[in-house]
Formats: C-alpha cells, structure tokens, sequence
C-alpha cells in the first residue's frame, strides 16, 4: 500500500491554487515563445517553399500543412498573450491552450518526420519537438507519461504502416522513450519545487507586510499602512478625519491600562460597525484616522455621527464612563497621493484647534 502510495504522489502530485497558477503562468509564456519561434521559422520555410516552386505553385499537402501550423501558432501566440494579461483567465483555460499546441505541435513534428523518413532522411524532427515541450511545458507526471506513450505508439505505427518501421531500432527508441521520461519528471519537480519555494516566500511576505501594517491591538491598519495607498490616477473626492478619544488618559489613570486597552479595541470596534476596515487606521496611541474615497462630506459625517452614537451605548465592563471622540475633518478633491497627507494634516490641525477651544472652555 506504501508503494502505490508513493506512485500516486508521484503521478499526481498536490499543488494548491497558487502553484497551478504559477505552473500556468510558466507554461503560457513558454507557449508564447515557442509559437512566436514556429511561426517565425515556418514563415521562411513557406516562402522558401513558394519561391522556389513559383512557376508550378499548387497547394499541396506540404503547403496546407506549413499554413495549418503557422495560423495554429499564431492562434496559440494570441491566446497566450491574453492569458499573461489576464483577459482571459483560469486553469482550464490554460489547459485547454496547452492541449491545443502540443496536439497541433505533435501532429506536425509526426508530419514533417514521417516525410523525412520516407525520404531516407533523419526524423529528428519528432524527437527534437518532443524534447522541447517536455522541457518547457510542464504538466502532471502521469499525462507526461501517457503523452509521450500515446505519441511513440502513434508515430511507430505510421511508420510501421509504411515499410515495417524497418529504418527504426526499436531497442534504441526504448531507451530514448525511458531517458526523456526520467527528464520530464526531473524538469516537472525542479519547477514545482521552484514554484512552491516562491509561492511559500510570497506568502511569507504577505504575513510580514500584514502584520507590519496592522496594529496588533485593535486590528486596524498603522499609520505606516499608509505608504501602501495606491497612486492616484484620476481626481477624486476625498473625506479625511483625524479624532482621538477624549480625556483618554483618564480611563488609564483611573481604570488602569489594560482596561484602557480594551476602550481602544471598543473604539475600533465601533468604528468598524461605520466605515470599512481599509479605511481605518489607528495613527497612534488614542488617534484614528479615517481615509474614506468618493463620499460626499454630508455622507461622511453622517457616518461619523453613528459612530459616535454607538459609542455612547458601548459599554465597559467596569468602567462607568461612555466612551466618546473628538475630530477634525478635512476633505477635497486630490490628485496624487501627497496630498492626502495634506488633508490628514489639515484634519489634525483642526482636531488639535476643536481640543484647545474644549479645554479653554472648561
């Protein structure tokens, strides 16, 4: 039972979504080079195929072949270019594309050595397009086996068809089959083992930004998450407010920290019940800010309104006093990323303006 088990892993290998999305990035961009290439080469070989026979031109197997695969190419070449741009999208997609190419590529390569061969020439045609999509298309183990099985019995059976395959030394045919076997399932474990190494740093970096940028505490984005807004591509309107909780350092003093921690987490808390959590930072010690894109300032105060009425009926176990918030508000339309900065610091000003007028007063 080990060993089957050990076979199947071997055949079937398991790969998340990540590694086949990575596998079908790799093997359309080989896909794309590889047509590029035939479609190239091919092109000369037909007009060097016209030219030479201009004065009896006829469209003859030879020609109609050169043509199938030049179009096949260029259709495999397009439809490559769409998949690396993602206008066209998903695993099956890629599969489909693959099996296209190799079929038409293997059909060809059949064609041009089988020709070859009744010509007494060499059919390295075949084994030279084997070599290159088992080196650069890389699919499940088990289909490279069938592939390379199906494609040897095929090919020996024309040429057996045609004079008794009596210009093939099956022996040496063997031997080749086991070698770009062994080499497939070499190349195929080099690329997962590559792919699955990036996909594992990927994630790791994820995790490494997430929690550089998330504050530990109340689960907001810091203010360093800032740095990651995307650049700004067109004029929008943008609602920015800065607030902080108000006599903050009372909850500390009387209560203690850890439960001033929780009347930070109650405060984020609330805060995400009104505006979306890519939207909300804890700027530091008592001080959120909001960033919100495309609201109106009467929508977005509005928004601050309820945040604030949650607050007043959030309790703390413990603790008598309601939470409340003190804020500044700034907004306009922006053009880059800068000057978002500009508008958090105008929100803070006035956040600082609205605190000494409050305290003057008392």
């Amino acid at each position: 039972m080990n060993i089957l088990k050990k076979i199947k892993n071997v055949l079937f290998p398991e790969r998340n979504e990540e590694i086949y999305n990575l596998f079908d990035h790799s093997n359309m961009a080989s896909l794309r080079v590889m047509s590029l290439l035939t479609v190239a080469i091919e092109s000369v070989s037909l007009i060097h195929l016209l030219f030479h026979n201009v004065d009896y031109l006829n469209f003859d197997l030879t020609v109609i072949i050169l043509t199938a695969i030049i179009v096949i190419n260029l259709i495999t070449a397009i439809s490559t270019d769409l998949f690396l741009k993602k206008r066209i999208k998903g695993h099956n997609i890629a599969v489909i594309i693959a099996v296209f190419t190799i079929t038409a590529m293997t059909c060809f390569a059949m064609f041009v050595s089988y020709m070859n061969y009744i010509a007494g020439r060499q059919i390295i045609i075949f084994y030279a397009v084997t070599v290159c999509l088992i080196s650069f298309i890389h699919i499940t183990p088990l289909f490279q086996l069938i592939f390379i099985l199906v494609e040897h019995s095929i090919f020996y059976a024309i040429l057996y068809n045609y004079d008794g395959a009596k210009g093939v030394i099956v022996p040496n045919v063997i031997i080749y089959m086991l070698i770009i076997l062994v080499a497939s399932q070499i190349s195929f474990y080099r690329v997962l083992n590559f792919a699955s190494s990036t996909y594992t740093a990927k994630v790791m970096a994820e995790e490494f930004a997430l929690k550089s940028s998330q504050d530990q505490l109340t689960g907001l984005m810091n203010r360093y998450a800032l740095d990651n807004i995307p650049n700004i591509e067109n004029p929008v309107r943008c609602q920015i407010a800065m607030s902080d909780i108000d006599h903050f350092k009372v909850f500390n003093e009387k209560y203690g920290h850890i439960k001033g921690d929780e009347v930070l987490k109650a405060t984020a808390s609330a805060l995400l019940d009104v505006f979306r959590k890519k939207d909300c930072y804890r700027y530091g010690g008592d001080e959120f800010l909001i960033v919100a894109i495309n609201l109106t300032e009467d929508t977005f105060r509005d928004r601050l309104a309820l945040w604030e009425k949650k607050l007043s009926v959030t309790r703390i176990e413990n603790i008598d006093e309601p939470v409340k918030v003190n804020f500044g508000v700034a907004s306009g339309i922006i053009h880059n990323k800068e000057e978002i900065f500009k508008l958090i610091k105008e929100a803070d000003e006035k956040l600082n303006t609205i605190k000494s007028m409050r305290n003057h007063s008392s």
